[in-house]
Formats: C-alpha cells, structure tokens, sequence
C-alpha cells in the first residue's frame, strides 16, 4: 500500500503481511481482522470493498489446497488442545471435505446398502489381560 500524509506531503509506503491467509480464507473476517488489527489508522478510510476487491483478487492467484493435504493436516492435530472458535473452523472444514467426497442416490458409482468386512477386529488394550483381546463392538 502506498500513502501520501496530507501533513508532510512525502510517499509511504507501508507492507501489511497476511497472515495465515490462503485459498480457503473467508475473505471477509480477513477484512475485520485488518481494520481492527495494527494497521486500523491506515485502512480506516478505505472502503472494505475495495480491500475485499483486493484480497479476492490476491487470493485467486494461490494455490488450491489438495484434500489430502486437508485430511492429513487433521490426522497429526490434537483438536482437544484448541479452544472453541479453531474446532469450530476444523469442524466446517472437514465437513467440506466429507461433502464433496459424498456419494448421494443417482451419482455415478451410488451402491445402497454396502457391507464391509474389515480386518484387524481385534484391538488389544492396555488395560486388557495379555491373552485376551477386546471386542469392538463391546
């Protein structure tokens, strides 16, 4: 951004990092988030239109985060450590993920009712005695 001080009349200007934005970013708490945050006194009287204009246009010009990258980010996260408002984020993000790998009634590949064996039905505990193994469906 570059400004010019009515009082002295020189060229600023000024860099504004976004952090923790990418193309999955709701642009418009990243507005909130940058007239309320340290730079208030120099975006206060651009319009947040214009700004949405700008970080939209920014935001078209990153890459696309994979799925998988979404899915293996939350194998490895420890989501009872976060606090109410991140879970909730977690949350809406693996719910887009969940529909958009969803298979309804009339897509191509739908089966109703699929039965699946699985292997490995037996989970040993710690607390089990050593011989014994313990029933998943307990």
């Amino acid at each position: 951004m570059i400004s010019i001080p009515i009082a002295s009349g020189k060229v600023h200007r000024r860099s504004m990092p976004l952090r923790n934005f990418s193309s999955e970013s709701n642009l418009d708490d990243m507005v909130t988030n940058l007239k309320s945050g340290r730079h208030k006194r120099y975006l206060e009287k651009i319009p947040s239109e214009q700004i949405h204009r700008l970080l939209s246009k920014i935001q078209e010009q990153l890459p696309q985060q994979k799925d998988d990258d979404v899915i293996s980010n939350n194998d490895v996260e420890d989501l009872n450590k976060l606090n109410d408002t991140e879970l909730n984020k977690k949350k809406a993000e693996m719910d887009q993920v969940f529909e958009q790998h969803r298979v309804r009634a009339g897509d191509e590949g739908f089966q109703y009712d699929v039965e699946v064996d699985f292997e490995n039905g037996k989970n040993v505990s710690g607390w089990d005695s050593d011989e014994e193994y313990s029933d998943p469906d307990f």
